[in-house]
């Protein structure tokens, strides 16, 4: 939830906060009765309780290429000033609606690129999430990288996830001139829609597409832009039997303008064209097992 944010978080992200814009969004998703993935950080939905009998996130530094990835982390806890790091009641928000996938965003979401954790870190990730979707009675079978960058697809594999999502083309890259070409796409009404995933252990979904995101410069877009935009996306993958996937994050609803207005547009272009079943909703799992699952 907190990756790469320009502000200290803890000046605005609060867990009541968070609370209510999951309440806000499975209103918004079932009112439109879409179904939609949920990746989650197991860090972030564990209760402070089970945060201190964790060595693994309290006890020792997590090494990344970076440095101690839990450090800041540590300390706000050992400061007694936690909030805004954890949420569960996000995800009993999202069980309990039953009609949405829950998947895995990593345990402590530190990158898990090859070259950024060895292996051992990436090993111990699973093992950790393994234990604490064994306490929820959830199996997620579909996962979404942290910080969209890949790594060691077969340790992947092996530990039961049977798809992860890649990063866009525009994603793969995270430098200032990638940041201007992504801003630049979203005026992009011609952009084309995905082709389909590649099964495999595990299988590779298509790359998603960000909802903008109406904060900073990317607030400028119109939103009569972004709307075409994902209009002619739909209208595009109908014709031609492609994929659109769309991601957002619940804390973009927080700090972007007119952000849930933007959500609730694009989910009634995608209801129209389901009611004229003129197109299927997938979550990621329900695509990995009927698309990917058959090729």
């Amino acid at each position: 939830m907190a990756d790469a944010l320009e502000r200290d978080p803890h000046t605005w992200l609060t867990t009541s906060d968070l609370t209510a814009v999951y309440r806000k969004l499975i209103d918004v998703f079932d009112r439109f009765d879409i179904p939609a993935t949920w990746a989650f950080v197991a860090a972030f939905a564990h209760r402070e309780e089970e945060v201190r009998d964790c060595p693994y996130l309290v006890e020792n530094p997590l090494l990344w290429r970076d440095g101690d990835w839990t450090a800041s982390f540590r300390a706000a806890l050992q400061s007694g000033n936690a909030d805004g790091w954890m949420c569960p009641a996000a995800l009993e928000i999202v069980a309990s609606s039953g009609r949405h996938e829950i998947a895995s965003h990593g345990f402590s979401h530190v990158p898990l690129a090859e070259n950024l954790i060895e292996a051992q870190v990436f090993d111990r990730e699973m093992i950790e999430l393994s234990q604490f979707w064994g306490r929820r009675g959830v199996r997620p079978t579909t996962f979404v990288f942290p910080r969209n960058q890949p790594g060691y697809l077969e340790r992947l594999g092996s530990a039961g996830f049977e798809a992860y999502r890649p990063p866009a083309k525009l994603e793969r890259q995270r430098n200032q001139i990638a940041r201007l070409c992504r801003l630049a796409g979203e005026f992009n009404v011609l952009e084309k829609p995905e082709n389909h995933g590649r099964s495999g252990t595990p299988g590779t979904l298509p790359p998603a597409i960000l909802l903008n995101h109406r904060a900073g410069g990317r607030r400028f877009v119109p939103m009569k832009i972004t709307l075409e935009r994902v209009r002619r996306l739909l209208d595009n993958a109908i014709t031609t039997r492609r994929v659109v996937h769309l991601y957002s994050h619940p804390h973009n609803f927080l700090t972007g303008d007119h952000q849930l207005e933007l959500l609730c547009a694009t989910l009634q272009l995608v209801s129209e064209r389901v009611k004229q079943a003129r197109m299927r909703v997938m979550t990621q799992a329900t695509y990995a097992r009927d698309v990917l699952g058959s090729a």
